[in-house]
């Protein structure tokens, strides 16, 4: 094995640079990189779906409230899936995550083969529909409530746990 030597590196001056775009091309390739540009341009398109948007909501948070009524879990299940998915996109973030609550506590339930507790279901879906509304005053307090449905959930999914723990 011969030893070569690599032969000498030559450093070119940032301004020596060898143009792979003209000015115009680089400017308006840049343009459409430009990740708050096209977080405008998104923001612009979901304004003129978001009423849309929230009618879907309103939709299947109307699913939801029937499936309880009817003790069908896994639409409740769906529903909550797809509520948590949508509600921000509509402006909806409180009604997204007490969805996202609600969601896994039905999957959690499930997964564990268990009843869910009919009181933590009627909770969550009780503050989904008031936080959908417009009012200024339901989207102050769903943040709040959805904090402290998530703290329960959070409690009631540990406690299941330390019950499935000890049992096996």
């Amino acid at each position: 094995m011969t030893n070569k030597k690599a032969p000498e590196a030559e450093i070119i001056q940032a301004d020596q640079y060898p143009a792979m775009l003209s000015p115009e091309a680089a400017e308006s390739f840049l343009i459409e990189l430009s990740l708050r540009d096209t977080s405008k341009r998104a923001d612009k398109a979901l304004d003129t779906k978001r009423m849309q948007i929230s009618q879907a909501v309103r939709g299947y948070i109307e699913a939801l409230e029937n499936a309880f009524r009817s003790g069908d879990l896994q639409t409740m299940f769906d529903q909550a899936h797809e509520i948590r998915g949508l509600a921000a996109n509509a402006g909806l973030g409180a009604v997204g995550r007490l969805a996202d609550g609600l969601y896994k506590y039905v999957d959690m339930s499930r997964r564990l083969e268990m009843a869910p507790d009919a009181d933590v279901i009627v909770l969550h879906i009780n503050a989904i529909a008031r936080a959908s509304s417009t009012a200024d005053e339901a989207k102050a307090y769903g943040e709040r409530v959805a904090k402290e449905l998530n703290a329960l959930v959070e409690h009631k999914l540990r406690a299941v746990n330390r019950a499935q723990t000890k049992s096996a």
